[in-house]
C-alpha cells in the first residue's frame, strides 16, 4: 500500500489510542465524573481504544509479514474477526450513549427513576454482547459446522431482560439441539 496511507493510519490510530485512553483515564480517575452517562462515554471510549489498536496495527504487519496471503492462515481470519467485532461494539455503544440522551431530554422527569444503576449495566452489557452473538459466534458456527448461535442468542436475550428461569432455558436448549439432530 502507500506511504501516505501508512502514516495517515498511523497517525489516526495513535490520536485514538491517546484520546479515548485520555478519557478512560479522567472517568477512573475522578470521582466526581463517575456519572450514570460516563458510563455510557466510557463504554465508547475502550470500544473506540480497541478499534485504534486493532484495525491499523493488525492490518499493517498483516501486509508487512505477508501472513494475510497465506491459504491456512487462521490469524488473518482472528484479525479480520476482532477488528470488525471492536468496530460494530463501537457503533453499539454509540448507539446506547444516544439512547441514553434521548430518554434524558425527552423525558427529563423520569430519566433518573428509569436509568437505574442496574439499567446502565444491562445497557453497556448488551452493547457489547450483541456485537459478539451477531459476529464471533456465526463464525464460530461455520468454522466448527454446528448451531450455536441460536440458542445462545435466545439465552442472552432471556437473561438480560429477565423473562427467563433456568427451567425455560434448559427446555429452549433441550427442543433446539433435538431438532438440530
Amino acid at each position: 500500500m502507500e506511504t501516505w496511507f501508512w502514516i495517515l493510519g498511523w497517525s489516526l490510530s495513535i490520536l485514538t489510542i491517546t484520546g479515548n485512553g485520555f478519557i478512560i483515564f479522567l472517568v477512573c480517575s475522578k470521582r466526581q465524573l463517575r456519572t450514570k452517562t460516563n458510563a455510557f462515554v466510557v463504554s465508547l471510549a475502550v470500544a473506540d481504544f480497541c478499534v485504534g489498536m486493532s484495525v491499523v496495527p493488525s492490518l499493517f504487519f498483516c501486509t508487512m509479514a505477508n501472513w494475510c496471503n497465506l491459504p491456512q492462515a487462521w490469524l488473518s481470519w482472528v484479525h479480520i474477526l476482532v477488528r470488525w467485532l471492536f468496530g460494530y461494539a463501537s457503533v453499539a455503544n454509540l448507539c446506547s450513549l444516544v439512547l441514553d440522551r434521548y430518554i434524558a431530554v425527552v423525558k427529563p422527569l423520569k430519566y433518573l427513576t428509569f436509568m437505574k444503576r442496574r439499567r446502565v449495566i444491562q445497557m453497556i452489557s448488551l452493547s457489547w454482547a450483541i456485537p459478539v452473538v451477531f459476529h464471533i459466534l456465526p463464525a464460530v458456527s461455520v468454522i466448527f459446522s454446528i448451531s450455536v448461535f441460536f440458542p445462545i442468542f435466545l439465552w442472552l436475550v432471556m437473561v438480560f431482560f429477565g423473562v427467563s428461569t433456568k427451567r425455560d432455558v434448559n427446555i429452549l436448549l433441550y427442543f433446539h439441539v433435538t431438532r438440530c439432530l
